[in-house]
């Protein structure tokens, strides 16, 4: 990654980075509802050490016993691609029904922006788990986009 002496601004598909609202991530399913993103805006994701966290599906990458993590519900209505922006390299896990679904794009994300990774992800109408893993950190910044 780049030097950053000051950060930027990311572009105008990715504005919502820039005001975050406070999530807390779910330990469990029961829990999602509680534990929301909205499309096209930022959050301030608290997660939970991972040991606590029970994953809908085991992750592939849990982390280790210091690592956190957690559980977020994402709604998506309409069908597109979509974008999971990471302040961090914390592990994702994008679920529907209890199934994974594939990614298409790994990227980094712009330069000095604060958005360290993105994952885009061909999703329809409906809920979505999104299982975050292996995150060094007790918060992550989160923002879920759709692509355009």
């Amino acid at each position: 990654a780049p030097k950053c002496t000051e950060m930027v601004a990311p572009p105008p598909a990715l504005a919502g980075w820039t005001s975050k609202q406070d999530v807390k991530s779910a330990l469990k399913a029961d829990g999602l509802s509680q534990a929301a993103l909205t499309i096209d805006h930022g959050a301030n994701v608290s997660l939970h050490p991972t040991r606590e966290v029970s994953y809908v599906t085991q992750p592939d990458k849990p982390g280790g016993s210091v690592a956190s993590g957690g559980l977020l519900s994402v709604s998506i209505a309409a069908a597109g691609t979509y974008q999971v922006n990471l302040s961090s390299g914390a592990w994702i896990d994008l679920l529907q029904d209890g199934k994974p679904v594939l990614s298409t794009a790994h990227a980094p994300g712009p330069a000095c922006t604060g958005i360290r990774k993105t994952v885009q992800f061909p999703l329809q109408p409906g809920r979505y788990v999104l299982q975050l893993s292996a995150n060094a950190d007790p918060v992550i910044q989160v923002m879920v986009s759709r692509v355009p």
